[in-house]
């Protein structure tokens, strides 16, 4: 176990740098749009290539890809037989995504109205999506790709090259901001460009990775038996693994009918609350995979059950104290970042409210990575797709229900309610299929999680009210002090509680993080 966190670490570490990059973005994005008629075009029209890469890059992809490659690899050691199945999939691949850019590029205008159905009464951000549309979608090819190379030096447990490769889109946005904007129509313009050169890049970058195993050349695809696993697990995938992005989709689509500034509002929260997801649940799903895929193929029950009770345990570990921070001090959190500019203290309370709400279903969230992880690992996409399809009822349903009396948070609500439906089903499934077992360790130390996250709710919750209480009155340097000032100190708690628990010892912190 210990091997899987120290991959873990690793992932995380280059995906915590890519969303560190990820926020400066944001900060001079709010700062150069706020939560205008352009920031809402732009967060729209990104919407839909967006969800192909958290999808691809981190879902349906990998996982229908990895468990069969892995068969591959683990029965022939065959490199021929290998590069093949790298060859073939690569270029049907290609051949999905060039016709889909294409069938959605002329059919933008089709594709927002579906999207943002809101802006037909609105014509300049009806335009403007549009035109960001056209731009960005090309963007999808190069992802696919991206997604493709990075699956391929996972299974050769290689994960840095694909843990850095999300940090290029958001190089590529900032410097577009800069250099691009006094050269075009807007700065979503620029930004829109700016998605289509990082994509290149992270194109480039991955596939010199993977020159390291294979050397993948394009070629008339040949529809064996294994290209036919293949997509039989990759189609229901897309939707299974994809549902917080299906459930963000829905949010936009009714927060197109809101005022101007509710898509944005969502989309800057939305970003805060992937954070811990992406860092710790996408993370620990991408090195979890291999590793599961493996010891299910080789029927080792032991390793099996370690894994999953350990990933699991992990998990919450780290997700319920991330939900109590982003709960607790989501205003101060958004007051910092973002409120300059053209993004005013209006901006600031809607979308601060917003973050309060996501981040009641982040646990959720990546107890859903996990769970998920463990039927794409036995080759099982079908049983998530079911289960996100209610759970995407479940949003339509309560999200409309609450709008009206909640604006945009009520979309945040429902989202996390949806959430934690998809991660009850998940669960109940696995369970009843005895194909997860919470052994006495878990559940032993799931509890001693609990008391310490409970503690820190105080704690937090009182170092916010007391240092906060003027926050309009204190200077930016002493805001961001307190704000880093607050995190060190429940950090320390919260790890001390951890370690007093015996829920960790220092010898288990020193082994995952020997990278």
């Amino acid at each position: 176990m210990r091997g899987l966190f120290q991959s873990f670490f690793t992932v995380s570490s280059y995906t915590t740098l890519s969303r560190v990059l990820g926020f400066i973005r944001d900060i001079f994005i709010a700062k150069y749009l706020g939560s205008t008629v352009t920031a809402d075009a732009f967060f729209v029209a990104f919407r839909i290539p967006n969800f192909f890469r958290r999808v691809l890059a981190e879902g349906a992809y990998s996982a229908a890809l990895i468990p069969v490659f892995s068969g591959i690899v683990l029965e022939s050691k065959d490199d021929p037989e290998a590069a093949d199945f790298v060859e073939n999939t690569m270029s049907m691949l290609l051949i999905i995504t060039v016709t889909l850019s294409v069938l959605f590029y002329f059919g933008m205008p089709y594709v927002i109205q579906v999207l943002a159905p809101g802006f037909s009464v609105n014509k300049e951000a009806f335009d403007l999506a549009v035109d960001f549309g056209k731009i960005i979608f090309p963007y999808l090819i190069f992802i696919s790709l991206v997604a493709h190379f990075t699956s391929i030096v996972n299974v050769h447990e290689k994960f840095a090259a694909g843990a850095f490769v999300p940090a290029i889109l958001n190089i590529s946005f900032i410097l577009s901001l800069f250099f691009l904007t006094p050269h075009l129509s807007s700065a979503g313009h620029a930004l829109a460009y700016g998605v289509l050169i990082g994509g290149i890049f992270q194109f480039v970058f991955m596939y010199r990775a993977v020159l390291e195993f294979y050397k993948p050349h394009l070629r008339i695809p040949k529809i064996n038996n294994k290209i036919k696993k293949f997509f039989t697990l990759f189609f229901p995938g897309v939707i299974g693994s994809g549902v917080i992005q299906l459930n963000i989709i829905i949010g936009t689509i009714i927060a197109s009918f809101l005022p101007v500034g509710a898509i944005s509002h969502i989309y800057y929260a939305d970003r805060l609350n992937q954070l811990p997801l992406a860092i710790f649940g996408i993370a620990l799903g991408v090195v979890l995979l291999p590793r599961l895929s493996k010891a299910i193929k080789q029927d080792n029950q032991t390793d099996i059950n370690s894994i999953q009770n350990r990933s699991l345990e992990f998990s919450l570990l780290i997700a319920l104290p991330s939900a109590v921070g982003l709960y607790v001090l989501a205003y101060p959190i958004i007051h910092i970042l973002f409120e300059r500019g053209a993004f005013v203290h209006e901006d600031t309370f809607f979308t601060a409210n917003v973050l309060s709400f996501f981040a009641l279903g982040l646990p959720a969230y990546i107890i859903i990575k996990i769970l998920v992880t463990c039927f794409f690992a036995r080759e099982d996409t079908r049983t998530p797709l079911y289960i996100s399809i209610i759970s995407v009822i479940s949003n339509i349903a309560l999200s409309l229900m609450l709008i009206q009396s909640m604006r945009e948070m009520g979309i945040a609500t429902a989202t996390a309610i949806s959430a934690w439906i998809n991660a009850g089903l998940l669960y109940l499934i696995l369970h009843l299929q005895s194909k997860i077992i919470l052994d006495s360790l878990f559940i032993k130390n799931i509890f001693k999680i609990i008391i310490a996250t409970t503690i820190l709710v105080f704690v937090a919750s009182y170092l916010s009210r007391t240092l906060f209480i003027e926050i309009n009155d204190i200077s930016m340097l002493i805001k961001i002090i307190y704000l880093i000032g607050i995190i060190a100190i429940c950090k320390i708690i919260y790890l001390g509680l951890i370690i007093v628990l015996k829920v960790l010892s220092f010898s288990d912190l020193k082994g995952y993080i020997k990278i």
